[in-house]
C-alpha cells in the first residue's frame, strides 16, 4: 500500500499509518517508535516532529537585535530546531528528541532535549522535558536506528511533575505552558530557578517557543530569547 505523503496531510495532524508502513530490514522494524494510537499526545508529537528554523524572523530583524546573548539585553539568533520521534520504550510510547543548532543545520549545537507525552484524562497533553546528564553520545542521532532503545530516566534531568507542560487544542492549534509559580528546580550549574515556558503551535505552520529561568530574587538566570519569541517555520516535514 502506498503511503500517503505528509505534505498533503494538514500539518497538525499529521497521520503517519505506522502499522501498515513495511519495514526496512529488521533494524528498521525494532527501532521505529511506538505504533501510533490517534490520540491528542500522538497527534501533538507528529505536528511537533521535523526541521524548523526561525531564517525568516531572523532575515527581517533589526541589526540591533543581532548581538551575542545576554541575560539582561535583548537579542534574537537564528536556530534551527530538529524534533526525531524516537523508539525509547523505557521512557513510553511518545518521545521527543529535540536537537537544536546554532546559525545553520550543521552549526554547533545549542541544546538537547527529550520531551515525553502523555494524553491526560481531560483530553489535554502532559509534556515532560528533560535535560540529559551527558548530551554527547546523542548528537546527530536523531534518525539513528536503535540510539534511543536503551535511554532510561537515569541518564535524563528529572524535574517535578509540576513543571510538566499542559498543552491544550483551540481548533486547528496547540498552546502549551508553564511557569515559575509552579515549576521549581535545581539546574545542572545547582542554582535553585523557576521556569517559565510556552510553546505554541499554530494553525498557519508556525511554532512559537520562549523560556525563561528565574532565581528566587527575581533576576533571570537566562532567556530564550528574551522578548519576542522565537517563530520557527516547518522546513523539511518529518518522514516514516
Amino acid at each position: 500500500m502506498q503511503k500517503q505523503s505528509s505534505k498533503n496531510v494538514p500539518w497538525v495532524g499529521r497521520a503517519r499509518h505506522w502499522l501498515g508502513a513495511s519495514c526496512l530490514g529488521l533494524a528498521a522494524c525494532a527501532s521505529a517508535p511506538a505504533p501510533r494510537d490517534g490520540s491528542p499526545a500522538d497527534a501533538l508529537a507528529d505536528a511537533l516532529a521535523g526541521q524548523w528554523s526561525n531564517a525568516a524572523q531572523y532575515a527581517a530583524a533589526p541589526a540591533a537585535l543581532k548581538v551575542a546573548a545576554s541575560v539582561d539585553g535583548d537579542w534574537m539568533d537564528l536556530q534551527h530546531a530538529a524534533f526525531h520521534r524516537v523508539d525509547a520504550p523505557l521512557l513510553g510510547d511518545t518521545v521527543l528528541y529535540l536537537e537544536w543548532r546554532s546559525g545553520a543545520a550543521d552549526g554547533p549545537i545549542s541544546r538537547q532535549r527529550i520531551w515525553r507525552f502523555t494524553t491526560a484524562t481531560d483530553g489535554s497533553v502532559q509534556m515532560a522535558f528533560h535535560a540529559f546528564v551527558d548530551a554527547a553520545p546523542y548528537a546527530g542521532r536523531g534518525d539513528t536506528a536503535g540510539a534511543f532503545t536503551a535511554l532510561d530516566l537515569a541518564a535524563l534531568r528529572v524535574y517535578p511533575e509540576p513543571c510538566a507542560l499542559r498543552f491544550v487544542r483551540d481548533g486547528s492549534s496547540w498552546q502549551g505552558a508553564v511557569s515559575a509559580a509552579r515549576c521549581r528546580i535545581t539546574a545542572a550549574s545547582g542554582r535553585q530557578m523557576g521556569i517559565n515556558a510556552q510553546v505554541e503551535l499554530r494553525a498557519d505552520g508556525s511554532m512559537l517557543y520562549q523560556e525563561s529561568g528565574e532565581l528566587a530574587d527575581g533576576r533571570f538566570a537566562f532567556r530564550v530569547p528574551p522578548t519576542e519569541p522565537y517563530r520557527f517555520v516547518l522546513a523539511v516535514p518529518a518522514t516514516d
